[in-house]
């Protein structure tokens, strides 16, 4: 669990913030209000604790900025203003609850307990999957009565998804969750650590805890379905059939992208390469990065962005690195796609729409007009999967491959939400987000970007540029949907927030 410690006590968040990390808590510390707001904004917290009196935007403040925001989560207001008044004050804003310093370390860890408790569960804090179960309040984890040893990104990690059921994170999410801005590995950490939980699992006979979801993350392995579902069935059948379909189209041009990085291993075996090759097949890696897992190739996904790393300096001394890298994405791509159907029938996360019963009723059917989302990308195969993804939920979709274009689109239409990725000819994303955000007409148009770049501070320029979200590729459908429909409403609620309440006659 991730949790957000604002107080300008410096003393005392290095107190709380050490005994947190003991309980297996991820946390980062913000020292004002303004600096609280931005961490709230820039990462996905299981639960905030405030202080009142903070410099720059006061708790309460801040409370109801979360609030308006749409951040659900629970909030902890943790003060020394005692009394009754404060308390209204302080819930009435939207806490959850409040605590009175001083107070033990203890009962701050019981009340964070508490709030963190799934719905349903409040009469029993253990978490339990199975014979598996978790009790947060002494952090011990046991299986048919044997007692496990975990690490603590372990435990968390397990806790995550016994808190989860039904939801399927990928690495990227998970590095979001467990891990604070102090500490941001890669997703190769991830895996570690998902291996080394699974050894310790199976040495007690618990070996099927934790599913692998090819092309999207891990979760909680289900219990067997008692009976298929034939809508669903033919759901599947329907996108399954959609999805060879995609990829019979885009397979030439994707293999057309591996012939370019094969010559540029060619080129290098003779001599330095050449700038414009080195641009070039450096493009292609990167495309083939964020669209293969689309297709199913999470594998191929991997291995692209590897290619695209050792482009970056093409040093002669990698050809022999980048041509085994090539070569095993070739027999890759010979292999049929792991097609990723599960991206449409679930399990969704728990904030995202439930998936359609059927195409013909999408979830905007009551609205008078269907949204418009508008997706600018170079790479016409993540274009055609996400004009067919945001198709089958009713969101009419308007594509385009060339930035310059989307000033004329822009006054033609009203789109409700940008999709935008980062790297792209003529205008790269950030820019045009930049340029978006000081237009008098659409400077709060809500922009999400899709983008196959991860690195911290990639992710710092997507948030100073004017980003509202970004959704790493390659991506799954709840993952994006989700996001598209919550920005959206955030959108319109805040649109309905400020406008001028008319005076009474």
């Amino acid at each position: 669990m991730r949790i957000l410690l604002v107080d300008d006590d410096e003393l005392l968040t290095q107190q709380l913030g050490d005994f947190l990390g003991s309980q297996h808590y991820a946390v980062d510390v913000a020292l004002d209000g303004e600096a609280g707001w931005d961490y709230a904004q820039a990462a996905n917290y299981d639960l905030i604790v405030l202080d009142i009196n903070l410099p720059k935007i006061d708790g309460i403040r801040l409370c109801q900025k979360l609030r308006q925001s749409q951040y659900v989560n629970p909030i902890l207001l943790l003060t020394s203003q005692g009394d009754s008044s404060a308390k209204v004050v302080g819930l009435d804003a939207g806490a959850d609850d409040y605590l009175v310093k001083p107070c033990t370390l203890s009962e701050l860890a019981a009340r964070i307990r508490a709030l963190l408790r799934r719905p349903g569960t409040l009469n029993n804090p253990v978490l339990r999957s199975g014979e598996l179960c978790i009790d947060p309040s002494t952090c011990e984890v046991t299986y048919q009565g044997h007692l496990l040893s975990l690490s603590s990104k372990e435990y968390s990690l397990l806790e995550l998804f016994l808190r989860h059921p039904q939801r399927i994170f990928s690495s990227t999410s998970i590095l979001e969750h467990l891990w604070n801005f102090d500490a941001t590995p890669g997703e190769e950490t991830v895996r570690t650590h998902i291996k080394r939980l699974r050894r310790k699992l199976k040495s007690v006979g618990a070996d099927t805890v934790i599913d692998t979801v090819y092309g999207m993350g891990y979760r909680l392995q289900p219990p067997p379905a008692a009976s298929p579902d034939p809508q669903k069935a033919a759901l599947r059948d329907e996108t399954r059939a959609a999805a060879i379909a995609l990829w019979d189209k885009f397979k030439p041009p994707t293999l057309q992208r591996l012939i370019s990085l094969e010559q540029a291993v060619a080129t290098l075996r003779s001599g330095p390469l050449p700038e414009a090759l080195r641009q070039s097949a450096l493009a292609d890696a990167h495309k083939l990065s964020g669209s293969l897992g689309m297709f199913g190739f999470a594998e191929g996904s991997r291995l692209a962005q590897a290619i695209e790393q050792v482009l970056k300096t093409a040093a002669p001394a990698a050809v022999d690195q980048l041509a085994a890298l090539v070569a095993t994405l070739q027999q890759e791509l010979q292999h049929p796609p792991q097609l990723p159907t599960e991206l449409l029938l679930g399990p969704w996360p728990a904030t995202a729409p439930a998936p359609p019963a059927a195409p013909s009723l999408p979830p905007t059917a009551t609205s008078p007009t269907p949204l418009k989302v508008l997706a600018v990308d170079d790479d016409v195969a993540i274009l055609a999967t996400l004009q067919t993804m945001l198709s089958r939920w009713g969101i009419e979709p308007l594509t385009l491959s060339d930035p310059l274009q989307v000033w004329s689109v822009l006054e033609q239409e009203v789109p409700d939400l940008l999709i935008l990725d980062v790297d792209m000819p003529n205008l790269n994303g950030l820019d045009l987000c930049k340029l978006i955000r000081n237009h008098d007409t659409w400077n709060g148009l809500p922009i999400l970007f899709l983008t196959a770049q991860r690195q911290p501070e990639v992710v710092l320029q997507l948030y100073n540029s004017g980003a509202d979200d970004y959704v790493a590729k390659p991506f799954t459908e709840p993952e994006v949907i989700t996001r598209i429909f919550n920005r959206i409403e955030r959108h319109r609620l805040l649109q309905t927030w400020r406008k001028p309440t008319p005076s009474p006659g």
